[in-house]
């Protein structure tokens, strides 16, 4: 394998979204993420850091189908200026992480990988772990508190509980798709298991924001939607069940800031898992922002309600 590639020096294309953000969320080359590699498995995996040395909690940032770290990296940023580290992993085969073989490479990996990364952050400074997952980032952040029982805090943009049928038919281009597509990739798995899609293909990923310009940009970025996925990788995320059901989650407190004109995943979808969760929970609803939230007032409501939640964590 040639050296990896980095988003800093060879993959510039994450640069096109930054103007869509607000200037003090903006990434440029005087406050680059910092970049490392985790292997798992031999997974090789890449990470965004955001360093802040003197942080009392450490954000790990998850991303959804559709994204990366590095997309995330302008939602970081707030974070970091606020004094929070926060480690943005890129999920195989998205972003520059990258798997020697395919086959190595479903949803429960996923779960692994993000398990693993919280026992190496754990061990690297003690400091202790929130969970932020965006789009089916917050259900992954989920099932990763759940094995896990390490993390402090679960921070998610939406609840999408793929045991509900309903739910599949609202991620996917159409209920064909939905009902035969699942069929078929469980009825024979060792036949589709290995073949490659195009997310852009298996989603309604047309709807992963409100901005015609950047919904285009991101569904043409090979290193984010325009990612070919394994079946293996899409039949195992439709299939997972929680190993704790939401009634009985006590793992830590629950915060969803959830967009309020989402037509990807609307809070119809989320509002049954969340009401369930046992524990501690607090539900904001972001004014006029879309299912990747770049609109005002709220990506500021985001901001405000992540920031409170974190403040009220780390003074427990």
């Amino acid at each position: 394998m040639n050296t990896p590639q980095t988003y800093n020096q060879s993959v510039d294309y994450w640069k096109q979204y930054q103007k869509f953000f607000p200037e003090e969320m903006q990434i440029n080359e005087n406050g680059l993420p910092k970049e490392e590699w985790m292997t798992y498995n031999n997974v090789h995996i890449h990470l965004d850091r955001m360093p802040a040395p003197d942080a009392k909690l450490k954000i790990i940032f998850i991303h959804g189908a559709g994204g990366n770290g590095r997309l995330l990296a302008p939602y970081a940023r707030i974070l970091q200026t606020y004094g929070y580290e926060v480690v943005s992993p890129d999920l195989p085969p998205y972003g520059l992480s990258y798997a020697k073989s395919a086959k190595q490479l479903d949803y429960q990996l996923w779960i692994d990988i993000l398990t693993a990364l919280i026992d190496e952050e754990l061990k690297r400074d003690g400091k202790p772990i929130i969970l932020l997952g965006t789009s089916i980032g917050g259900m992954l952040a989920y099932h990763t508190a759940v094995q896990s029982k390490q993390v402090k805090g679960l921070i998610a943009t939406t609840f999408v509980d793929t045991c509900d049928s309903s739910v599949r038919d609202q991620l996917a281009p159409n209920k064909l798709i939905s009902r035969l597509g699942k069929f078929l990739m469980d009825s024979f798995p060792n036949l589709l298991d290995s073949l490659h899609i195009s997310v852009n293909r298996v989603s309604r990923m047309k709807l992963i924001t409100n901005n015609v310009e950047l919904t285009k940009l991101i569904m043409n970025d090979a290193h984010a939607a325009g990612t070919n996925i394994p079946l293996r990788l899409l039949r195992t995320f439709l299939n997972m069940k929680p190993a704790i059901k939401p009634e009985h989650f006590d793992v830590c407190p629950v915060l969803l800031v959830h967009p309020q004109l989402d037509p990807m995943t609307p809070y119809s979808f989320s509002k049954p898992f969340f009401e369930k969760i046992k524990s501690k929970k607090e539900y904001v609803a972001l004014e006029g922002a879309g299912h990747f939230p770049i609109e005002q007032p709220g990506l500021e409501q985001m901001n405000a309600a992540v920031l409170s939640f974190l403040k009220t964590i780390e003074n427990e």
